[in-house]
Parts: C-alpha cells; sequence; structure tokens
C-alpha cells in the first residue's frame, strides 16, 4: 500500500506543478515506475491454482509434470485456533542430505509465528534411497507410535529435545505410489523451561493427526 500512496503523491504534484512541464513530466514518470513495480508484486502474489500464489502453483505443476502424485492439505487449515496458510514449495527437495525428485510444501502459522507444518512427498524408489537413514536419524529419546492416516497406516515419531519432552513430530505414511513425511517442530527453544508451547500440534499431538487425515491429492 505504500508504494501506492507514493505514485499518487507524484502524480499530486504533477498537477499541482503543471505549469512548469518538465518538473511535471518527471513526477509523472516516478508515479509510473512506483505503479508499475507495485502491479507487478501484486502479480506474484496472486492466486493462480487452487487458493495458492504463483511460487507455490509453479513447483506443485512441476513436481506433478515429473511424475509424483502431489498431495496437500488445500490452500488452508486451521488448529488449535490457529490458522496455517501455505506459504512455500520447493522442488526438487532432498531428504536427509540426499538429493532427490521431491516435492516439499510449508503451512506457516498466520499471522503469529506458531508454527510450520512441512509436507514432504517422495516416490517409493526416491524413498528406498534414504528410508534407513532417515529413521536411524531420529535422536535418543524419540518414541514411535502406529497411526493411522486417510486410511493408510502411518508411523508417528516423537522427538524430545533439551528440556522438552516433545520438541518435534514426524509422520511417515506409505500412500502407494509415493511416500509422505511430515514434520513440524516446537515453537519454543529446546532449551526453555516452563513457556508456553506456541505451536498447537505439538502441544497435542492427537491434534496433529486430526489435521493429518485431511491429507489428499493436490489439487481438489
Amino acid at each position: 500500500m505504500v508504494p501506492l500512496l507514493d505514485a499518487l503523491f507524484c502524480i499530486s504534484w504533477a498537477l499541482r506543478l503543471r505549469a512548469h512541464r518538465y518538473v511535471a513530466v518527471a513526477a509523472l514518470t516516478a508515479a509510473l515506475v512506483i505503479l508499475s513495480a507495485w502491479l507487478a508484486g501484486c502479480e506474484d502474489e496472486q492466486e493462480v491454482g487452487p487458493g495458492v500464489n504463483q511460487p507455490v502453483f509453479t513447483e506443485a505443476e512441476a513436481a506433478k509434470e515429473a511424475g509424483l502424485t502431489v498431495y496437500w492439505l488445500g490452500p488452508s487449515f486451521e488448529a488449535g485456533g490457529v490458522l496455517f496458510r501455505i506459504s512455500e514449495a520447493y522442488f526438487p527437495e532432498g531428504f536427509a542430505g540426499v538429493p532427490l525428485q521431491g516435492l516439499e510444501v510449508g503451512y506457516s502459522s498466520q499471522p503469529e509465528p506458531a508454527g510450520i507444518l512441512y509436507l514432504q512427498v517422495l516416490s517409493r524408489s526416491d524413498w528406498d534411497q534414504v528410508k534407513e537413514k532417515a529413521i536411524n536419524a531420529r535422536m535418543p529419546g524419540t518414541t514411535q507410535r502406529a497411526v493411522s492416516v486417510a486410511g493408510r497406516d502411518g508411523d508417528l515419531f516423537l522427538q524430545a529435545a533439551g528440556a522438552r519432552s516433545l520438541n518435534a513430530l514426524w509422520l511417515i505414511v506409505d500412500l502407494g505410489d509415493v511416500i509422505l513425511v511430515a514434520h513440524t517442530n516446537s515453537g519454543v527453544a529446546p532449551a526453555a523451561q516452563g513457556e508456553v508451547e506456541l505451536n498447537p500440534l505439538i502441544a497435542n499431538p492427537d491434534l496433529f493427526i486430526q489435521v493429518m487425515q485431511g491429507l489428499r491429492p493436490y489439487p481438489d
């Protein structure tokens, strides 16, 4: 909005100085430059897909063209009174330090930074390359729980860190043609004690699983 106000200010001065032709032309030129940049920025943020902006749409479509079945939770979801909106996507995106043709999308809490939920989709062949490394990379103190997500069996890993008995959640679900890995971290530093958990998905792992029941192919 500020660039728009700057442009209007330049136009106002151009009208006032119309008797001074060269100064007025310069003011109008500045206004056009500001407006062009502002409109270009608006276009970048414009929703071009099913509720997503250009960067997310581009990466998701690239993953589909590469043969991946893309899964997501829709443009946004609500958990514990906190809104999470899809905010980023990366393709190709590796896993566990291994370059892979995987897609990662992130859902960020809005408007306060309570946490981010990441979804990664990997082909079965790519998952086979990192499966053991991914599972074995869990820190000491991690517990594992069998869960069901969208009618599929999955494994939930609850990870402790520092003073926190639960610092991160990792979910691995076999969706048939692809493997989905979802993870989210605490909104509080691992060393913090006695602070209220900001990320509702960490505060209530059952809520995390409940949210994941909304998993579906992209787009709807």
